[in-house]
């Protein structure tokens, strides 16, 4: 594609995120052809698209008093007068002196390429595969034949500051400039004034400092049309459900006026390697991805083991959503541990009143009281409650990676998160100062009786997400906790506290504002991404539910006093069925896109469960798993973790349907092989062993073990016996549970 036409694309996508219509950019540079009189063609292009088709950016037909979609359904239909256009002398001289800057743009490049092929040089070629290099040769020759006919630049142009070394015109990762250079549209004829007074925002970037931290200026980041569009993209699909940027001040950072330092930039990097599996370009082939993410997550890893900073540990938290998104493995499990170690070296997770600040400039060495200066106290209000989201943003990974693997511990203690909730995103963008909700010091307190401070006018959709957690967290460590099911008072009391985290999450369901019973109809009508955070909202609640409630429902081992339960049972199915109705709201509603890792497990999680419940009550696995398996490789397509779920389940649905092996026999095989490899050596010198597994085996470890309950005490497994024991797993048991004799003896809520 010629160089013009890759600056027009550009362009006009830079129009689209900024609200302009493309019916309205056409009528104003159309011309009076039909021979009508300046008056009647004033006349008809001085009314504008409705503010609310603009929002929307689609046509508008323009109707009176209200336009089709409005009136269609049954909003109001709001037209604006047009702004009167610039001076044309201005305009006249502002189009000469981009044309200059433009012109003296190429002619800097050219020097450049023509530089480093007579040293002799492979230059970026060599970093990147064949097929990009030859990409890049054939830009490379594009670019010789274009500047062979450009004119010569004037002496403004000549004055223009040179741009830093990088990829070729056409490859992405042209356009950086350490000057104000910017971006216009060339066209043979002459500049259409829309689309060249909406010109890209320039980078400026401030020299780096060298040594083992410093950023290549040139070749690490896309062009610069590309890049504006990745953090619009980064705003539309993560930090709704990841709030912990604000836009109007990102952008301004960005594209304003002032140079980048090292540690915007590395945040702009982190933005890159998480965003760019939603971008649609046809210039980035599969190779080029891969060279920009990997290239900006290292950039970011680097930077954040060399600093323990608030800017550093904000860029970490955006590459960790990339890895999490990619797979729940150890790469991600190493970074959350640098997360949470971070956070808690800069005192991030308690409300810090008073900071300490050394007045010496002397640079001798300090030991731990280093630690005490590690932050400064924020400067406004808006900047400390950046640091407040970061904070529940590393909780809620942490969370959520915890709970997936079930046997680790959590690496943020509950008992010493105490910051209060983050408030409503508008809120948090307009800068207003609020007080949201906060509890005692005391870790079992939670509730009404508990709360210090209580303004749920000031919560959002990430306030209650961030209070499912601790109710999640709860959960978590209730049922890690090892359990005699031979015992009736630990039955009993074990009974007392599932009841009461069943009423903390009734109590939370109750507690939300009241639209958030209409999201499901919001998303049919608007379906944006702020409703799509409520979604997420939704998952999390599903998975805590699940979580709670298979552990009653579907134990893997039984005795007279633990048995499954019909209460629980219902609840989890309840639960399950609620996520698959909104996942199919939002993809008839084209907003599987806005969802993220977090939405992923819980489809993960009611997944599983429907072979769990299969396994348990010996019946064939419900048909909704094959709808969980669409939506996950759907989504997978944008975070791959999914597109592994929707294969493991796939593979397994398909054992159970065509072999002898049933869902009760492969919860049996996860079941043997977990308490196989928990056991442990009493002394060092007695021997160790390898049981070879298939694939097959690790899937059946995949799907189950997150089920694996009750953790049985010593004393229960000295009262049951092994041979006890492997009798009462639900091997040769499978029924339905009678809802009569419900051992939990549960009253429905509302009877």
């Amino acid at each position: 594609m010629p160089e013009e036409e890759q600056v027009l694309a550009a362009l006009s996508q830079h129009d689209e995120h900024d609200g302009s219509s493309g019916d309205e950019a056409r009528d104003n540079a159309s011309t009076d052809s039909a021979g009508g009189s300046k008056k009647r063609k004033r006349g008809r292009y001085q009314k504008t698209s409705c503010e609310l088709c603009k929002a929307r950016k689609v046509k508008c037909d323009r109707a009176e008093p209200a336009c089709a979609w409005c009136a269609r359904h049954n909003r109001t239909c709001v037209y604006l007068e047009r702004q009167k256009p610039g001076s044309r002398i201005g305009f006249s001289l502002e189009l000469e002196a981009k044309v200059n800057r433009i012109d003296a743009l190429l002619q800097t490049l050219g020097r450049r390429v023509e530089e480093h092929i007579a040293d002799g040089h492979t230059g970026h070629s060599q970093t990147l595969s064949p097929a990009i290099s030859n990409h890049t040769q054939s830009h490379i020759d594009l670019y010789a034949q274009d500047r062979s006919r450009s004119s010569p630049a004037s002496g403004a142009a000549r004055n223009t500051p040179s741009v830093a070394a990088g990829p070729p015109p056409g490859l992405p990762g042209q356009g950086w400039d350490d000057g104000d250079q910017r971006l216009g549209r060339m066209t043979s004829q002459g500049m259409n004034a829309d689309y060249t007074n909406a010109t890209l925002p320039a980078l400026r970037i401030t020299p780096l400092r060298r040594g083992p931290s410093a950023l290549s200026a040139g070749t690490d980041l896309p062009a610069q049309d590309v890049v504006y569009t990745l953090v619009d993209l980064y705003f539309k699909h993560c930090n709704t459900w990841s709030p912990i940027l604000d836009r109007k001040t990102t952008f301004s950072i960005f594209f304003g006026s002032t140079s980048l330092n090292e540690a915007d930039r590395v945040l702009l990097h982190a933005i890159v390697a998480t965003t760019l599996r939603f971008l649609k370009d046809p210039r980035f082939s599969p190779e080029m991805r891969a060279h920009y993410h990997e290239t900006s997550r290292q950039i970011v890893q680097m930077y954040a083991m060399e600093h323990v900073s608030v800017e550093a540990l904000r860029a970490l938290v955006i590459v960790c959503l990339d890895e999490l998104g990619t797979s729940n493995g150890p790469r991600g499990w190493n970074l959350l541990s640098l997360l949470a170690q971070n956070a808690r070296q800069l005192s991030l997770c308690e409300e810090s009143s008073v900071f300490l600040s050394v007045e010496t400039s002397d640079d001798s060495p300090m030991t731990g009281a280093i630690r005490r200066i590690a932050i400064d106290r924020p400067q406004s209000w808006i900047e400390d409650e950046g640091r407040r989201r970061l904070a529940w943003m590393v909780y809620l990974l942490d969370r959520y990676a915890t709970i997936a693997t079930t046997t680790f511990d959590f690496m943020l203690d509950d008992n010493k998160m105490r910051r209060v909730l983050p408030c409503s995103y508008d809120l948090f963008s307009r800068d207003i100062p609020v007080e949201t909700r906060s509890w005692g010091s005391s870790p079992d307190q939670h509730g009404a009786a508990g709360l210090v401070v209580n303004k749920p006018d000031n919560l959002g959709s990430f306030s209650y997400h961030c209070e499912i957690l601790r109710i999640l967290s709860k959960v978590h460590d209730f049922l890690k906790t090892p359990l005699d099911i031979t015992s009736s008072s630990e039955m009993a009391a074990w009974r007392n506290t599932y009841r009461s985290l069943d009423a903390s999450l009734d109590s939370w369901l109750r507690g939300l504002p009241g639209d958030y019973s209409k999201i499901s109809a919001l998303c049919h009508s608007d379906p944006a991404s702020r409703v799509a955070n409520w979604f997420m909202l939704h998952s999390a609640y599903v998975t805590a539910v699940v979580r709670l409630h298979s552990s009653a429902a579907y134990p893997t081992v039984r005795s007279h006093l633990f048995v499954p339960s019909h209460y629980a049972m219902q609840r989890c199915l309840s639960a399950v069925q609620s996520l698959g109705d909104i996942a199919q709201d939002v993809y008839e509603a084209s907003g599987l896109d806005h969802l993220g890792p977090p939405f992923i497990f819980s489809l993960w999680v009611a997944a599983r469960l429907l072979l769990v419940h299969a396994a348990t009550v010996g019946c064939p696995v419900d048909p909704r798993i094959e709808f969980f398996i669409e939506i996950l490789a759907h989504v997978g397509q944008y975070w791959d973790v999914a597109d592994t779920y929707a294969n493991v389940l796939a593979r397994a649905v398909q054992r159970g349907r065509q072999s002898d092996t049933n869902f009760n026999a492969m919860r049996q095989s996860a079941h043997g092989l977990v308490t196989l490899t928990a056991s442990t050596r009493q002394t060092g010198v007695e021997p160790t062993s390898t049981q070879i597994t298939s694939l097959s085996e690790l899937d059946n470890i995949d799907i189950f073990d997150f089920f694996n309950y009750p953790k049985l005490s010593e004393s229960a497994v000295q009262a049951l016996g092994a041979q006890s024991q492997s009798q009462n797993t639900n091997g040769g048991t499978a029924r339905l549970p009678d809802p009569e004799s419900d051992w939990l003896g549960f009253v429905p809520h509302g009877a």
